[in-house]
């Protein structure tokens, strides 16, 4: 009995492994849907756009960006968590959906680390810490020493994770009394902010740079590092010792896919991210590509990453809701 139950299981598990490697070979035999959790036209889908052509070359199949924004995010990633684990529906994921959105929420409709495979990390884009120019500040310190003389008086606009915690945490580390303001869009609060409704903002390169370049924003730092879009502007840490907020974005399939077929869509990015011409056109949406890791190390990366911002979450008194 017991060896012809070790023998039915033998054979079911070559049978898994048969089914997986013969997908893998095959693979991919149709047209492969990136779902892109947020709106045509955000930074998030630009950067999205300018990888699928290459990668859909490379893969021998139409690579098509689908859209599906909605309640920061979390409409596509759950679109994506409950798809077929077979490598053809996949992620364009964010900090925002994979880790963030679980510390404002206090029901979510999937857990951003048990329900994807994590493939391939592609780019971050730094975020710039900007006033509007009829705030008298020039550096961080001005004004960190603006707003405790006027309680109450500074407002930060906010869209998405990434503002809201950016500017809240700043606010707790400062002991400042900033006012956060919620908006229905990204591209309102820029407009609120350009308009002198708001004072500061954490605002991402992609939107950012022109109202820097133009003069229409004032930039006092950059996080999490320097960047060469900005020279001898400070990175916030080297003013703020500690404030390290970061914004990623990567690949993700649904939990199961086989091991292969992620190996496999990781190995196509990584080559299209690799030429010239590809870099040249990311550096021109604002974002940069981050060191390449493999896709156990990128889900190592998310759960580290997880961490990081459910402290910053409890620090600044986040509750979800």
């Amino acid at each position: 009995m017991k060896r012809r139950t070790f023998t039915a299981a033998l054979t079911a598990s070559l049978g898994t492994l048969l089914t997986g490697a013969a997908h893998a070979e095959t693979y991919p035999s149709k047209p492969i849907r990136i779902i892109l959790p947020f709106a045509a036209g955000s930074p998030t889908d630009a950067l999205a756009r300018v990888i699928s052509g290459p990668l859909s070359k490379r893969l021998g199949q139409a690579v098509i960006i689908d859209n599906k924004p909605g309640a920061t995010g979390m409409l596509g990633a759950e679109f994506v968590a409950k798809a077929p684990a077979d490598g053809y529906t996949l992620l364009f994921g964010t900090n925002t959906t994979q880790v963030a959105n679980k510390y404002f929420f206090k029901s979510m409709p999937y857990d951003g680390e048990k329900d994807f495979a994590p493939v391939v990390i592609v780019g971050g884009v730094p975020h710039a810490l900007v006033v509007n120019p009829s705030l008298p500040v020039n550096s961080v310190q001005e004004l960190i020493q603006y707003a405790k003389s006027k309680p109450g008086a500074v407002s930060f606009p906010y869209a998405n994770s990434t503002t809201r915690i950016t500017g809240a945490t700043f606010s707790v580390m400062t002991q400042t009394k900033l006012v956060g303001i919620p908006y229905k869009s990204y591209g309102q609060a820029v407009t609120e902010l350009l308009g002198g409704q708001t004072q500061m903002m954490f605002i991402d390169f992609t939107t950012g740079l022109q109202h820097i370049r133009s003069g229409k924003l004032k930039v006092l730092a950059i996080t999490p590092d320097r960047s060469s879009k900005l020279p001898g502007v400070p990175a916030m840490r080297e003013v703020l010792p500690g404030f390290e907020i970061g914004n990623w974005n990567g690949l993700f399939a649904p939990a199961g896919t086989p091991t292969d077929v992620v190996e496999r869509i990781h190995r196509d990015v990584v080559a299209v991210l690799a030429m010239p011409d590809v870099q040249q056109q990311i550096d021109g949406t604002g974002y940069e590509l981050m060191k390449q890791m493999s896709p156990s190390d990128f889900a190592k990366y998310i759960a580290a990453e997880s961490i990081h911002y459910g402290k910053l979450a409890k620090s600044a008194g986040i509750e979800p809701e």
